[in-house]
């Protein structure tokens, strides 16, 4: 009710105001009144201006005065709201309080129903207990009786013990000798063993040592028979030499090829066939016909099934080197040779870098004995790289290279060297079969390299 009064009293003195601010602006605009130096116009316009703020002024005046919920409103408006603000967040933090608490009270129910569902099974099992007590107790009573009568017989198998007693002490004596013959003799049949191990490792070392010696004179028993061979062969051609009309020497190479890998079998034909014909050509040559007497058919005899042979031989899809060999020697001008050919599995025998062969040398060696210690050294790597696959020359057995030059080199360095050095022999680049091995000599000394030539 008081609403309603207060807002019927801001309408009727809100209506005074303006009537009596709009009387006065009538007034001051026929009296043409001037106000500030205005026109008299903008002097009655400035009256109503100051008519209505007055309103405004006296209504607003009025609300503050009749309603303190409007002052708090309007001047209080920020700290209503922290508190307001301040009060929801405590509004939270006992409702959190107050769920943790519910949480708490549920555990603490549950944890109260597992109590008493203990105490029931505990009571049920002092029931059990109970039962068994008076179980146990009923035995007991049995177990004295049989307790009495167990006495006697206790006395009755004491007696007995002592005589079994007497009788054990008997038998630990004897029994403490034979353990000690035990140990005695295991003792020695360990001593035994041990000697039978080292006499067993021993023969297994000789056994090594044996198949080592035997692989190693077997290799040198084929060198001598095939240095024997190269030597009866040398010796005939230095007699066809000093004759003068040797063209072809035994085990001559006439040519050699590579066959890729994964040929078909007409691949492979066409490779054996073309390598006859470089042979065939490499023959006639050698054989130095005169124009007018060359022979119309081919030098080289060869049958269909030879062809077969060397197919069947390097069809099983690897790469192989092929040299076409002379099967003996031969004059020139001779219509009809003979050939061989010698197959070898291609692949890489040295990488490069790989060490083919090393010697010790010691300081203040004369120039011959450092030639002669080198010229070992290429013995060695010779033998090796025969050993390993590489093909050598059919007249010198040697295979390998190395520059005069280079050699020179080496010797400058190594004669002024004044303490024990080593000389290594190593692949220059990856040897094959039928690659020239091209060496490089590395010096070192105290596990240092101090030169290289190649």
């Amino acid at each position: 009710m008081a609403g309603y009064t207060l807002i019927l009293a801001i309408l009727i003195l809100g209506g005074m105001i303006a009537t009596l601010g709009d009387r006065i602006g009538t007034k001051v605009g026929k009296a043409r009144l001037s106000m500030f130096n205005l026109r008299p116009r903008d002097t009655a316009t400035l009256v109503t201006i100051a008519t209505g703020g007055m309103i405004s002024a006296s209504t607003l005046g009025i609300l503050l005065l009749m309603s303190g919920q409007l002052r708090d409103g309007l001047f209080r408006l920020e700290s209503i709201r922290s508190e307001l603000a301040s009060s929801q967040q405590q509004k939270q933090k006992v409702e959190t309080e107050l769920n943790a608490a519910k949480s708490e009270q549920e555990k603490a129910q549950q944890r109260l129903e597992q109590i008493n569902k203990s105490l029931v099974q505990a009571v049920k099992k002092q029931s059990e207990t109970q039962a068994l007590l008076q179980s146990v107790e009923s035995k007991f009573q049995k177990a004295d009786e049989e307790l009495q009568k167990a006495s006697q017989q206790e006395a009755d198998l004491r007696d007995r013990i002592q005589n079994l007693t007497k009788e054990q002490e008997s038998l630990q004596t004897e029994s403490n000798q034979l353990r000690d013959e035990k140990l005695k003799i295991a003792s020695e049949l360990e001593s035994i063993s041990r000697d039978r191990e080292t006499l067993k490792q021993k023969v297994t070392e000789s056994e090594q040592r044996l198949a080592a010696i035997d692989k190693q004179r077997s290799e040198l028993s084929a060198e001598i028979a095939s240095l024997e061979s190269a030597r009866e062969q040398l010796i005939i051609s230095l007699e066809a030499l000093r004759k003068g009309n040797v063209a072809i020497f035994a085990d001559q190479i006439l040519a050699l090829g590579v066959v890729r890998p994964n040929l078909s079998n007409t691949e492979l034909r066409q490779a054996g066939i073309q390598l006859i014909r470089q042979a065939e050509i490499n023959a006639r040559e050698l054989l130095d016909f005169l124009p007018d007497q060359a022979p119309k058919d081919p030098v080289i005899k060869i049958t269909d099934a030879q062809i077969e042979g060397l197919l069947d031989r390097i069809k099983d899809g690897r790469s192989y080197v092929i040299r076409i060999l002379s099967a003996g020697n031969f004059l020139k001008r001779e219509t009809k040779i003979i050939i061989s050919a010698d197959v070898t599995l291609n692949r890489q025998i040295f990488a490069k870098g790989d060490e083919i062969a090393s010697l010790q040398f010691s300081p203040n060696l004369s120039p011959q004995e450092i030639a002669s210690r080198i010229e070992q050294l290429f013995l060695l790597v010779s033998f090796r790289a025969r050993r390993e696959g590489v093909l050598a020359n059919p007249l010198t057995g040697k295979v390998g290279n190395f520059p005069p030059e280079a050699l020179n080199e080496l010797f400058k360095v190594v004669s002024e060297l004044k303490s024990p050095y080593e000389i290594k022999a190593v692949a220059k680049e990856a040897i094959f079969p039928a690659s020239s091995l091209t060496l490089e000599l590395v010096i070192r000394q105290n596990g240092v390299e101090i030169a290289r030539f190649s």
